[in-house]
């Protein structure tokens, strides 16, 4: 962070002082002035859950992760580290939303480096799962330290093995990453790590070299980047889906 701090704009009324918006002003990393953006929702009509949005530059982005209960998606199995999970798989869904394998997320469609990706898969009407190249134009867009700018202020409430102090997560932009964890199949059963150290979130874009493999996205607890990174199609990460 470049030292900018979020002010509090106060209106004093009789005395009283009522909190009115909370907002940050001055220069970003970038040399960008940012204005905390505005948080608004909308509805998933499968099944009739409601989702946070909010627009990031030129992009709207799901402003939490997936939670539709696809045929072979999981919630996330166990108590995970610093306190973050539920300690039971539904209320870890509620909390950190859905993990998918590669395929189910994508629908089965084919994969995609396109902008916009094309691809609805999972995600709800008139929303698609993000190609490489639009996890790319959001990052850039953020500058740098994107991954603590992304994280969910509480994000800083966990610890990484051995005690190494997690950077705070400031929620500038109203993305709430949370540190949803991964899972995997595994000698017949279902296996889960991570959840409260790390987060990932799948991609529309396979691997030139590994068809079995595609591109992620990565936020670590003891770092403040995101990380472009890959994963084997069946393990299971979290979804965020992108306005078409």
């Amino acid at each position: 962070m470049s030292g900018n701090k979020c002010r509090k704009t106060i209106l004093k009324t009789a005395g009283i002082s009522i909190l009115v918006a909370l907002f940050y002003t001055g220069c970003d990393d970038n040399g960008v002035k940012v204005v905390t953006p505005e948080v608004t929702t909308f509805e998933d009509k499968r099944d009739g859950k409601i989702y946070k949005k909010v627009q990031i530059g030129s992009q709207i982005w799901m402003a939490e992760n997936l939670n539709y209960a696809a045929e072979n998606s999981v919630c996330y199995e166990g108590t995970g580290h610093g306190g973050w999970t539920a300690g039971n798989a539904e209320g870890n869904c509620e909390k950190f939303g859905r993990l998918y394998d590669w395929n189910t997320a994508m629908g089965d469609e084919h994969g995609s480096h396109a902008v916009p990706s094309g691809v609805e898969g999972v995600c709800p009407v008139g929303w698609h799962i993000p190609s490489d190249a639009e996890w790319t134009i959001l990052i850039d867009f953020i500058g740098i330290n994107a991954g603590t700018k992304l994280k969910s202020r509480e994000w800083h409430d966990t610890h990484a093995p051995g005690g190494t102090p997690k950077p705070d997560g400031t929620d500038k932009y109203r993305f709430t990453a949370l540190p949803s964890g991964l899972g995997s199949h595994v000698n017949g059963r279902n296996s889960f790590i991570h959840a409260g150290w790390n987060g990932y979130w799948w991609s529309s874009t396979e691997m030139e070299s590994h068809s079995e493999e595609a591109w992620i996205r990565e936020i670590m607890g003891t770092s403040s980047g995101v990380y472009r990174s890959h994963s084997e199609k069946h393990h299971f990460l979290s979804v965020r889906c992108v306005h078409d």
